[in-house]
């Protein structure tokens, strides 16, 4: 069967390996679609995130939607599935208390020495990670689910309320499946930046009320939402540079909550502007994936069928990934959301 494997720093190659097996009873999926996500491309352009570091070749790939070859009579064969990334041993204290995102023995798809990535025809993984779609959830987009879900857990854990003011910075794929999330919550105003004007639109399209470039003000967005505001109650920070998390921090009003979403590239330390922060006793809060929340985001997708055509703007073969992998980290051609299709 056919794979694509990093075989170094900014090379992808297409090569025949052999199926995979698994335990008795763990489910053998037809891969379909595979989204390119921001730590695939960190992957692939550092070829490490944080003390993860890959060791060549390695298997990309978490975000996965397919078809079920072989369920050992759980699932019919041919039933569109999405396939959840986290395999968690349901063990450990993090487990036992609700926190499978942090579970001390998670393996992930696509993570070094963890779990392989879905970027694969087949896959072969435990029951409880094969998620059937409804019939109004095309098997193409299901992969959407794992995005989808990093958003609605940003939101449920910032704890914000109806009729809070939010800013999202950032809107590649996971700044605009935040947005999306948001509806839920009922803001009274999303802010939304990112230098990138296709992704401006999108954002609008989502249910942000105002989209700004930051790259011609003098302090970012910040000032532009100050003026506007005094401060927003929340910010969610989904771009991964020093010069946005800077502009988040300064966009909160006094008692506000940033929430860090972003995997900062290129270095594992940041930078706080510590007398802003404490002065405005500024909460910070981390995002590590998701927990719990793919129910939420099914309903999410369902009920906004226009999500898909938002956030998917390229499709690919696996043959031209590595064309798929740079044109993403490149921000060109107005792309959100690059897909591989097997």
């Amino acid at each position: 069967m056919k794979a694509l494997l990093l075989t170094a720093p900014g090379r992808l190659e297409c090569r025949d390996v052999p199926r995979p097996e698994g335990p008795p009873g763990w489910v053998r999926v037809r891969v379909r679609s595979v989204g390119i996500c921001g730590s695939d491309i960190h992957y692939f352009v550092e070829g490490r995130i944080g003390d993860q570091v890959v060791s060549f070749p390695h298997q990309l790939g978490h975000e996965g939607s397919g078809v079920v070859l072989d369920a050992a009579g759980r699932l019919l064969p041919g039933v569109p599935v999405y396939l959840e990334p986290a395999v968690v041993c349901h063990q450990c204290d993090q487990c036992r208390i609700g926190r499978e995102n942090t579970c001390r023995r998670i393996r992930f798809f696509g993570n070094p020495n963890e779990f392989p990535g879905c970027m694969r025809e087949e896959v072969v993984v435990p029951p409880e990670n094969v998620i059937p779609l409804p019939p109004s959830i095309p098997v193409e987009v299901g992969f959407l689910l794992e995005p989808l879900c990093i958003g609605m857990y940003a939101v449920a854990r910032s704890g914000i309320g109806e009729g809070a003011s939010v800013a999202v910075v950032g809107c590649g794929p996971i700044g605009l499946s935040v947005i999306a999330a948001l509806s839920d919550a009922k803001p009274r105003m999303i802010y939304a930046t990112d230098p990138v004007g296709a992704r401006r639109e999108a954002a609008r399209a989502l249910g942000a009320d105002v989209a700004l470039d930051p790259s011609p003000l003098e302090h970012g967005a910040a000032s532009a939402v100050l003026s506007q505001t005094g401060g927003v109650d929340a910010v969610y920070e989904c771009a991964g540079t020093l010069a946005s998390i800077d502009d988040a921090i300064h966009m909160l009003r006094p008692g506000g909550v940033l929430m860090l979403v972003g995997i900062p590239e290129g270095t594992d330390r940041v930078a706080f502007d510590h007398s802003h922060m404490r002065r405005n006793e500024i909460t910070i809060v981390n995002v590590r994936r998701q927990n719990r929340m793919i129910g939420r985001a099914l309903s999410l997708l369902e009920r906004r069928p226009d999500l898909p055509d938002i956030l998917i703007t390229h499709r690919f073969p696996p043959e031209r990934a590595e064309e798929a992998f740079s044109l993403v980290h490149e921000r060109r051609d107005g792309v959100i959301k690059a897909v591989i299709d097997f």
